[in-house]
């Protein structure tokens, strides 16, 4: 862990501070061609704590953030974090009636909004019933504008003197998750879970010092790009791009126009760059890369393998959740390079245990692979060596926000986390990912599980049952698809009935399509049988899903 002020780094508040004080003017952001310093960031993230402070935000509130990445992001999250209070990032993509489920959850009563999505953060204040929403350019009943009111405050700021200090294993950042049954759950994240991840990085993870330019396109309200990136960035004093929209042409332009060096995107990203980039190969020189990096998902193998021999740069993978900050495992950038789907060894203080799913007996742990795998361990049977993943360490989170029920069941005495994902190891420590948690979909690097999607049907009047598994697409990866019994007399087609769950979903988790049938397979004891719905939809799926074919 770095120092500051003499001290080994214990709060992320003072990450923009150690930052500034090393790189001070160097540039920390480029946004639509206009630059930030590490000096402006810590400048003006002291006037967003001082502005909380004197409206009365105490320790440990929760504060909203509804904001794309622009540099008004990191000011906000980390004024939030010196103030003492829990930032809450807000899932841009989520439903309004799961934001307000969020906002209301978390006990969020200030809020803070970006003028680039302004008449939806309003209407969402007054739906969530917010107290104060802090927006630039609007001041109306229970909106402060924000650009005036941190005008009147000072650009420094004294945690010890407002009584707002906070400790090692405090939380610092609230990110909200979904759970199995689609409820967003609250995830407290301490200074300690946050700084190691940092460090973890830092150590070989995500290598990055002052000379290197990453683009930061992946979501701030997404705990990579949150932490991994945004933190890296700060701790190592990198440059950093920020692109508010996926799109194909401003990434690549992006990384040209801005002599990037290290890039991370979902499989999605990947895909539609590759795509744009065949099409028009003159157009782009991405040769200032060193590194990039798949999160979220694996992308297809031979897909990753055109785009190092096109790109002539190394794609490594990793896995993590937002419950370990997000750190877990990564592959090493350079040397072996093996195939998709591998995600490398732990990180630095990371211990990870792959267990029986149902009996949690534990059927081989890291400490039996290092410095060399234990001789009984048998590579050849996968089986022995494939089991859910269970992980502790000072990057673990502390638990659910208000779920105490949950977190027994998720937490051993040990402090293990159990993660409900299956993974393989190999000979040489380098993890595997078999499968996903549960049944659950992910899709352009948004985690879709079936349960919510389903209950969005059922709320249909004409559905009798429901069920939803994934399809392959070809940008995203894998894509909703949804099975439906009509109750009987009734008439509802497909087109309505994917236009309906919108009410209720997020456009990324609603079903490309609905097949309606006379039943759904069950088992003995009367569950879905998912895996034979996914064996029909690929005899009635002749290709992937296409993006095209998604409007409605």
């Amino acid at each position: 862990m770095e120092y500051y002020n003499g001290n080994q780094l214990a709060h992320m508040g003072d990450l923009p501070s150690m930052a500034a004080d090393r790189y001070g003017e160097q540039t920390a952001f480029v946004f639509q061609g206009l630059e930030t310093s590490f000096a402006e960031v810590e400048a003006e993230a002291n006037q967003v704590a001082n502005m909380l402070v004197d409206h009365g935000v105490g320790a440990g509130d929760r504060v909203g953030l509804f904001i794309p990445n622009t540099p008004r992001f990191p000011k906000s999250y980390f004024g939030a974090i010196k103030a003492g209070a829990i930032p809450v990032p807000l899932n841009l993509r989520m439903d309004p009636e799961t934001l307000a489920f969020v906002i209301q959850d978390a006990g969020i009563d200030v809020l803070f909004g970006s003028p680039f999505l302004a008449d939806e953060v309003q209407e969402l204040a007054a739906a969530a019933e917010v107290g104060t929403l802090f927006l630039p350019g609007v001041s109306d009943d229970g909106v402060v504008n924000y650009s005036h009111a941190i005008a009147d405050h000072a650009e420094t700021f004294d945690r010890e003197a407002h009584g707002v200090d906070r400790e090692f294993e405090d939380v610092a950042v609230q990110p909200y998750t979904s759970g199995t049954t689609g409820k967003p759950k609250g995830v407290q994240l301490t200074h300690g879970n946050l700084l190691s991840t940092i460090a973890a990085y830092d150590n070989g993870g995500l290598p990055l010092d002052p000379d290197d330019t990453f683009l930061l396109v992946l979501p701030l309200f997404h705990i990579y790009g949150l932490n991994a990136l945004l933190g890296s960035g700060l701790y190592s004093g990198s440059k950093m791009v920020l692109v508010a929209q996926p799109e194909p042409e401003p990434m690549l332009n992006a990384i040209q126009n801005n002599d990037v060096t290290n890039f991370a995107g979902v499989p999605a990203m990947y895909t539609m760059m590759f795509r744009e980039y065949r099409e028009n190969p003159g157009e782009y020189d991405l040769s200032s890369l060193d590194s990039v990096t798949c999160a979220a998902a694996p992308l297809a193998d031979a897909t990753r393998r055109e785009i190092m021999a096109e790109w002539d740069v190394p794609m490594v993978e990793g896995w993590g959740m937002t419950e370990t900050a997000p750190a877990g495992t990564v592959e090493p950038s350079r040397g072996v390079q093996k195939a998709a789907g591998c995600v490398g060894p732990v990180l630095d203080d990371v211990e990870i245990k792959l267990v029986d799913p149902e009996t949690r007996e534990t059927k081989v742990s890291t400490d039996q692979l290092e410095p060399f795998p234990d001789d009984d361990l048998d590579f050849e049977d996968e089986e022995s060596v494939t089991g859910e993943i269970a992980i502790r360490g000072p990057n673990v989170f502390e638990g659910y926000y208000n779920r105490p029920e949950k977190n027994e069941q998720v937490f051993d005495d040990e402090g293990y986390f159990y993660t409900k994902d299956i993974a393989r190891v190999d000979e040489d420590g380098y993890f595997w990912i078999v499968d996903r948690a549960d049944d659950m979909i992910i899709a352009g690097g948004e985690n879709i599980y079936p349960a919510e999607v389903e209950d969005a049907l059922y709320e249909h009047p004409d559905v009798e049952e429901a069920a939803v598994v994934g399809a392959p697409h070809e940008v995203k990866g894998e894509a909703p698809v949804a099975y439906v019994v009509l109750a009987e007399g009734t008439d509802v087609n497909e087109e309505e009935l994917r236009e309906f769950t919108l009410d209720y979903v997020p456009s990324y988790a609603h079903p490309r399509r609905v097949f309606f049938v006379d039943e759904l397979p069950r088992s003995a004891t009367q569950k879905v049988q998912r895996y034979k719905l996914e064996e029909e939809t690929e005899d009635r799926l002749s290709e992937p899903l296409r993006s095209e074919d998604e409007d409605l």
